[in-house]
């Protein structure tokens, strides 16, 4: 009798024994998973978002080695604004900064416990500040802001102001005189129809954007990211759900990629269009105070204002807040976008945006979403030395990412 105990107590230590090491292995092969790289020649640092399909990793941050060469690669988990169907509902998905280096290849993945602080979110009370390394990004405008006097009707939130270039000088303008209306870098409407009645949301007339809660707030090696509710209001009544979501990767050496996600969820019949003749609406950038100015898009250098002129980009560039030395940022309309690319309104007195819809009548019903998608690219020196038709051409067409066991 005792014997027998004894050999099934052996039987039973083995057994447990084979178990851990079982569970110890499945963890193995779980780090072992490989990641697949399909990357173009390129003469810069790219951020690129990994498709979440099939996806089956689950830590926050991962690190791939190479297995031809040895070169690291830093994967970090985060709300995907690309492959998320809209920004109500984000999804998840992995983001990285593949270095010019990088090239198609295999990467062998673990997970790593991530020690680096690159980025730092503070909140006050008229705006949650980004910093890289202690050197500003932007400031998102969560709070009604008013600049000392001016009417009261230009009382606003929901925007980025300041957005500073890589060596931390503001490079946007918020209450300028010429246009009291022009904030930082927003989205806005200049034709809003609700119930027979048109407000002006581009010019602060009938309806604003207001502030409901933080939805996200996060931030990694790789990239920092937030999530926004907003609301839509005239003086009556709450008329449009809004989510934004906003991602900004480190600085490299030609700029920063900061992506922007959003959508609008109309809470009853609502038209949505821009300004009659010059269409005046959707995503733009008021810059700020420079000696300098020079407008680009991929037809060159923009001598003349213009009017809905369909471009994939354009950029500002010019000498800000004093400095001798050329920085700018350029906007990216992503491909998903309706009508892309879609016209634009290009200023020398200081601002470029997407046009969207332009003179087009845009009708939501209620429950019906709008998305849209797009990437800020802020740069050192003009459009040229800043590589922007580069940087548009990996956002357009980024190196691909993903898993296999």
């Amino acid at each position: 009798m005792g014997n027998r105990f004894v050999y099934l107590l052996v039987v039973t230590v083995l057994s447990c024994s084979e178990f851990r090491l079982q569970a110890a292995q499945d963890r193995v092969n779980a780090e072992l998973q490989t990641l697949v790289i399909n990357a173009p020649d390129r003469s810069m640092d790219i951020p690129v978002e990994m498709r979440p399909d099939g996806q089956t990793l689950s830590d926050k941050v991962l690190c791939g080695t190479s297995q031809a060469g040895g070169e690291k690669i830093v994967l970090q988990s985060c709300p995907s604004l690309f492959f998320s169907q809209s920004a109500e509902e984000v999804v998840r998905t992995y983001c990285s900064v593949l270095a010019r280096s990088v090239r198609s290849g295999r990467f062998a993945l673990k997970a790593e416990p991530s020690t680096e602080k690159r980025f730092s979110i503070t909140q006050a009370d008229d705006g949650l500040s980004l910093s890289e390394r202690g050197r500003p990004v932007f400031v998102y405008r969560h709070q009604m802001t008013l600049a000392a006097g001016v009417p009261e009707k230009y009382r606003r939130s929901t925007y980025i102001h300041p957005l500073y270039d890589l060596r931390g000088d503001a490079i946007t303008d918020d209450f300028p005189k010429d246009h009291l209306h022009h904030r930082g870098l927003s989205w806005t409407w200049a034709h809003v129809a609700v119930a027979g009645e048109v407000h002006d949301l581009w010019a602060c007339e009938g309806i604003r954007q207001v502030f409901e809660k933080w939805i996200a707030k996060e931030d990694g090696p790789v990239c920092a990211t937030i999530g926004v509710k907003n609301a839509w209001w005239t003086a009556q009544r709450k008329v449009m759900d809004e989510w934004v979501w906003i991602r900004a990767f480190p600085a490299s050496e030609y700029g920063r990629a900061i992506d922007v996600l959003l959508t609008l969820k109309a809470l009853e019949p609502i038209q949505l269009s821009g300004r009659k003749e010059k269409g005046y609406s959707g995503f733009g950038l008021r810059y700020g105070p420079r000696q300098t100015t020079i407008i680009t898009t991929p037809q060159g250098t923009e001598a003349a204002d213009s009017d809905l002129k369909p471009l994939p980009w354009a950029d500002e560039s010019g000498n800000f807040a004093g400095s001798a030395l050329l920085s700018g940022a350029a906007i990216f309309q992503h491909s998903s976008n309706p009508s892309c690319p879609a016209g634009w309104c290009l200023r020398h007195y200081g601002f470029v945006g997407v046009s969207w819809p332009g003179v087009e009548i845009i009708n939501l019903e209620p429950g019906k979403t709008l998305t849209l998608r797009f990437r800020v690219w802020v740069h050192d020196g003009d459009a040229k030395e800043g590589k922007v038709q580069e940087a548009y051409e990996l956002f357009a067409k980024p190196p691909s990412l993903s898993i296999s066991d």
